[in-house]
């Protein structure tokens, strides 16, 4: 290792040199930083607002009648920087921290301390003895993305969306960590016939490098870039089976249990409904259920990332435990035309009534008992 250096933060709307997007690619070639704004791009004109209900809707945080909010991504092109490949994060080499990059980090590591290098509460940055150099590469993925499906459709794409349609990707590789199956078969989806350099090193040294703001959780104020990537992956996308009503099923996770799912199910089944695991589907597999549904019932999760995939006009359940709530689902429903319909009910129940099996796995956080009949009755008048 070699000596440490003091970190600032750089805000990117706030701190960076602001710019006309046509100006980018001259201030990257020059290894310069700068920020501009992707154009305006709200695609949630004339989209259902949405309904909420279930016993516990009238403690539901957030407006119904307010639409979720929606933001603009900035583009940002830097000068030399070390980047950590599995976190996202751009370290300038005078110490800047870009903040859009390391965003999603500071939930898996709120001191930053996970990231390679720096230390002190993110308040110094050691670089590596030696690391590998690259000339320039394009950076899409937040930590997030690297492992959860929601934020790699939400986060992820979108990002290098933005930056493909900046004109950014003509003259830097794309950069990513190495990826699973899946994540690559998304990006093929999204962007085909551009190849992604795939880098397992804990640190690499570009001499210059382009990333979006979308990367800092862009699921929860996405714009139109949401519908753009959904036409992008839907016309590359296979045939599906002609599903029209699908229950996303949780009952193979265990961070947060849904009691009497068993019997749900066996409710949902006789309505017509197919019960789907996403986790026994590839991405492909999962876009082409999306295509032909016209309802879609789930409770929260990243599964649900996939509603940006369903056609105009269909509808969305989301079943949301009390202590769970959000409403990313129906930000990005109202991006693409999709009625979301949220049911809030209580929770956590007590532990001891979530099967054994699902309390003894893993990663087990809460289980929650929504009220059979009552979220039946809230399906049927969605159909």
């Amino acid at each position: 290792m070699t000596a440490s250096l003091p970190v600032r933060p750089i805000v990117e709307a706030q701190d960076m040199p602001r710019l006309l997007s046509f100006d980018l690619a001259k201030r990257l070639a020059r290894g310069e930083p700068g920020v501009a704004w992707a154009p305006e791009h709200d695609a949630s004109a004339g989209a259902p607002m949405g309904q909420v209900g279930g016993p516990q809707a009238a403690a539901w945080p957030y407006a119904i009648e307010t639409s979720p909010p929606v933001n603009v991504p900035a583009l940002c092109v830097v000068g030399e920087a070390w980047w950590a490949p599995r976190f996202g994060a751009l370290i300038g080499t005078d110490g800047a921290v870009y903040n859009a990059t390391i965003g999603e980090a500071r939930h898996g590591s709120p001191d930053l301390s996970a990231i390679p290098g720096l230390s002190d509460n993110a308040a110094r940055f050691t670089p590596p003895s030696s690391a590998p150099v690259l000339e320039g590469g394009a950076v899409f993925l937040p930590w997030g993305a690297t492992f959860n499906y929601g934020h790699f459709v939400i986060d992820a794409l979108p990002s290098l969306l933005a930056l493909e349609q900046a004109g950014l990707l003509e003259t830097l590789p794309i950069l990513a960590p190495k990826l699973a199956v899946w994540q690559r078969d998304l990006i093929a989806l999204a962007s085909p016939g551009r190849a992604v350099t795939e880098i397992d090193a804990p640190l690499v040294r570009l001499k210059r490098a382009a990333f979006a703001t979308s990367m800092d959780h862009f699921l929860h104020h996405p714009n139109g870039l949401l519908s753009d990537l959904a036409a992008r992956v839907l016309a590359r996308a296979p045939a599906g089976a002609g599903h029209r009503r699908v229950y996303l099923s949780r009952r193979g996770q265990s961070m947060r249990v849904m009691v009497g799912e068993a019997a749900f199910e066996k409710a949902l089944a006789a309505r017509g409904f197919t019960i789907v695991r996403p986790e026994t589907l590839d991405a492909a597999q999962q876009v082409a259920l999306m295509r032909d549904a016209e309802v879609v019932v789930g409770a929260s999760g990243a599964a649900l990332a996939n509603a940006v995939f369903l056609s105009r006009g269909a509808r969305v359940v989301e079943i949301q435990p009390l202590n769970f709530t959000s409403q990313w689902v129906r930000a990005a429903c109202r991006q693409v035309g999709v009625d979301w319909r949220g049911y809030v009910c209580a929770s956590p129940c007590s532990t001891r009534e979530a099967p054994l099996i699902a309390r003894l796995r893993r990663g087990f956080k809460f289980a929650f008992k929504p009220p059979l009949d009552d979220l039946l009755r809230f399906v049927d008048a969605a159909l």
